[in-house]
């Protein structure tokens, strides 16, 4: 059961996601500082606070796309046009500065847009390597870090110090480690915090000061008491894969239908607060460990833990009854992933079902048929 305080922390966090760029508008306003953006989510945010930025994850929004279908094709994955119309719209006008991951076609190209079109004070592309089992990866990637950091150093006029990044990277190891933390309470006792709620808080974390997200998860996490497992109610468990949860609704729909969301691998999810960085030793040998390491994606695979493989060992490890595939429209590393995907799942005995979604207007309508009609084949019951 919510208790009042766990309302008032709740309400905070769907007050953020609703309006993302209250809180870093405010910081900027507080200190003078520089906010600077990312696309989600192989970016090494420790290394944008230890400058003294305040990072900011971009997520997407809800605009009516029309001002960015003025640069790019409609075919154009959703969330980068998504985001490139929030800042045509003005929507990320208290930005500084831009980092995009290089992932795919969209995220390689849209760079050149945003710079001819919204130009900012500092903007980056930042290259991870795909193929992170070849010998050169971690080396390939060592030099972007140093690169990426040296960029950092000099738009804020001086180095970025040893002590300045131990205290970034404690900072979001415990950020990610509450978060996780949150998480595995949810799967435990689905009745303490729904679905959306815990997406909710997701998408908030990666727009809210450090230090302000520690607290309020602290207080959240003080007051949910599970209960014991054989008190626990039956409900369907999903595993969700994909890029995004989005529509939020989905969550919705999942739980109505008598589900709930034990696990994830979606950059709007577990894909962003997996694995901590070591606190001790070389500190950008530590981000290219976590880098390596991180669960595989569509634009991020290897050949020891293909994607398909990962999914179906996650899949069990959560005791999760079906899989929904969350299919961004025209996301090309997730058109070229599915086939596998689907076939590992089936031959695991694991039911599956793909769902298309998009950034901007979505037939919600037809999203919960979907969802619930999977639901009813796992033996979901309606809940409302």
């Amino acid at each position: 059961m919510n208790t009042g305080l766990n309302i008032e922390v709740l309400e905070y966090f769907n007050k953020v996601t609703e309006d993302p760029g209250q809180e870093a508008r405010l910081w900027k306003e507080e200190t003078g500082g520089k906010v600077i953006g990312f696309l989600l989510t192989d970016v090494p945010e420790e290394l944008i606070h230890a400058a003294g930025f305040f990072p900011f994850g971009i997520s997407g929004g809800k605009r009516r796309m029309s001002l960015a279908d003025a640069h790019l094709q409609i075919w154009t994955c959703s969330y980068v046009r998504s985001n490139l119309a929030m800042a045509l719209g003005g929507e990320l006008d208290f930005l500084d500065g831009l980092v995009i991951p290089q992932r795919c076609d969209e995220t390689r190209m849209v760079m050149g847009i945003w710079k001819h079109q919204k130009p900012l004070s500092f903007m980056d592309n930042f290259r991870p390597p795909r193929q992170v089992e070849r010998p050169s990866a971690k080396n390939y990637y060592l030099g972007e870090l140093r690169r990426f950091k040296k960029k950092l150093e000099e738009f804020r006029g001086s180095e970025i110090t040893d002590e300045e990044l131990k205290q970034s990277i404690r900072l979001y190891n415990s950020n990610r480690t509450l978060l996780e933390k949150l998480f595995d309470l949810h799967r435990q006792d689905p009745s303490l915090l729904s679905s959306r709620e815990l997406y909710n808080i997701i998408m908030a974390s990666m727009i809210i000061s450090r230090k302000k997200l520690n607290r309020l998860l602290n207080r959240l996490l003080d007051t949910l008491n599970p209960k014991l497992p054989e008190e626990t109610d039956c409900r369907v468990k999903i595993f969700i894969s994909g890029t995004f949860l989005e529509p939020l609704e989905i969550a919705d729909y999942i739980e109505e239908s008598g589900g709930t969301i034990v696990g994830d691998d979606l950059k709007s999810g577990s894909r962003y607060f997996n694995g901590n960085v070591p606190e001790e030793g070389d500190f950008l040998e530590g981000f290219a460990e976590r880098q390596m390491q991180k669960m595989p994606s569509a634009s991020f695979d290897t050949s020891t833990n293909p994607r398909r493989h990962f999914l179906v060992n996650a899949v069990k490890e959560k005791n999760a009854d079906g899989v929904l595939l969350l299919h961004l429209k025209y996301c090309e590393p997730e058109n070229f992933d599915y086939y596998d995907t689907k076939q590992a799942l089936k031959k695991a005995g694991i039911p599956v079902q793909k769902i298309d979604t998009e950034f901007g207007e979505t037939s919600l309508g037809q999203l919960r048929t979907r969802v619930q009609a999977f639901m009813e084949m796992l033996g979901g019951v309606e809940l409302i």
